[in-house]
């Protein structure tokens, strides 16, 4: 079997470890920069958990600000009011401190400072989308922090924005194309588990399986390369065994295994693709953004995999593997059904909700999600074909 083809290009600079955000102002200091403005949200600059952050940008003589003014599904409003601050102070760096949606947010922000157009100009629908170069410009320089263990995005090349006039989550991105290309993305990325421990348990069960779900579209992918599956396999295996940990006691073993987890599927999110579960998800939370996107994820999981396996079988038997199910003397159709199974026991176990119903969402509005997540950029790399109306079977089987 041929290996085809793929590119690896990954520009930034990681450390892992905890402890690591403390050495924010030196990482800043060490490159020559002077001045940062913190990115983040009033909840985690309640919690504390920017203390160690700060003091090592005092430690090292750093000017700083905060804009905690970032809420969860943040809007284009929201990168608007970020980049103004951005544009109105002298600011050598960016910081992100945060979960997905703050990183999300800083990543448009320092974007639009050195790219002209609306950030719609930017949104990827489909393949060609991504490789057209509209990021002509690179962007300003970018720490991420993150404070969850589930988005990645702290090392991908994308972020997630919600249109409030189109009820609709933006997909923004592109990857370096050439050798020292410009790119949607951070410079530095510190990677701390300890910034993590203050997490309630129902975010740690949404984002924890949030990363889990990458992993596992990764690994289905269409076209998906075999660079990241041994990754992807690992993740799979990873999530189920420590997420119920870190749910129930919140043990800080369990939270970096998480975290590694959440890191390895984020640097895999650049080399494969995702499909219906992203696509679903995302536009059921720009329609509902009240609703976590981890919990909608959830949601949709079990049933993208039932559809899917009809056509693919073979690489939902590989997930049953990874995730420890004993697949001797079944069949790859059988084994498939039994990571469907496996998936169904991981949501349950760690009490995330089982259908569209649990989360508020109205019958009516299925066929609207369906259509909508046609529009998205991830169904294009779903592994079995689908238009509206397998999403809509989809979604009325999520119901």
């Amino acid at each position: 079997m041929s290996l085809g083809e793929y590119s690896l290009s990954f520009p930034i600079s990681v450390e892992f470890g905890n402890g690591t955000s403390e050495r924010t102002g030196e990482v800043i200091a060490a490159k020559g920069w002077e001045t940062a403005l913190v990115v983040t949200d009033q909840g985690i600059r309640a919690a504390g958990i920017l203390d160690g952050v700060k003091a090592s940008l005092e430690t090292e003589g750093i000017d700083y600000e905060i804009y905690d003014d970032v809420e969860p599904n943040p809007t284009t409003a929201m990168v608007h009011d970020a980049l103004e601050t951005l544009e109105a102070g002298e600011f050598d760096v960016v910081v992100a401190v945060g979960g997905g949606s703050v990183i999300d947010t800083a990543k448009c922000a320092t974007l639009l400072k050195t790219n002209s157009g609306d950030l719609s100009e930017y949104e990827v629908n489909v393949p060609e989308d991504v490789t057209s170069g509209s990021i002509e410009n690179h962007t300003h320089p970018l720490i991420t922090i993150p404070t969850t263990a589930g988005t990645g995005s702290e090392v991908d090349y994308w972020a997630v924005i919600t249109a409030p006039d189109r009820k609709f989550k933006m997909a923004i991105g592109q990857p370096p194309l050439y050798p020292d290309g410009p790119y949607l993305g951070a410079d530095v990325s510190l990677v701390d588990p300890e910034l993590t421990a203050s997490l309630p348990p129902r975010q740690t069960a949404a984002t924890g399986f949030d990363a889990f779900s990458h992993a596992l579209e990764n690994h289905v992918a269409a076209g998906a390369p075999e660079l990241v599956k041994p990754y992807t396999r690992h993740v799979m295996g990873l999530v189920p065994e420590y997420l119920p940990e870190a749910y129930e006691s919140g043990a800080m073993e369990a939270r970096e295994q998480l975290l590694f987890g959440s890191h390895m599927a984020g640097f895999c999110e650049n080399f494969a693709g995702f499909g219906a579960i992203h696509s679903l998800a995302e536009v059921t939370g720009g329609m509902y953004p009240e609703i976590p996107h981890g919990e909608a994820i959830a949601v949709f999981t079990p049933p993208v995999m039932r559809y899917n396996l009809e056509a693919y079988p073979a690489r939902y038997a590989e997930v049953a593997e990874a995730m420890g199910v004993d697949t001797s003397g079944l069949s790859e159709t059988e084994a498939a059904h039994e990571a469907v199974a496996a998936v169904e026991s991981l949501i349950d176990e760690v009490d995330l909700p089982s259908s569209l119903s649990e989360l508020g969402v109205e019958e009516d509005d299925l066929r609207e999600i369906a259509e909508k997540s046609m529009e998205t950029i991830e169904i294009h790399d779903n592994p079995r074909e689908a238009d509206a109306e397998d999403l809509l079977d989809v979604a009325r089987d999520a119901y």
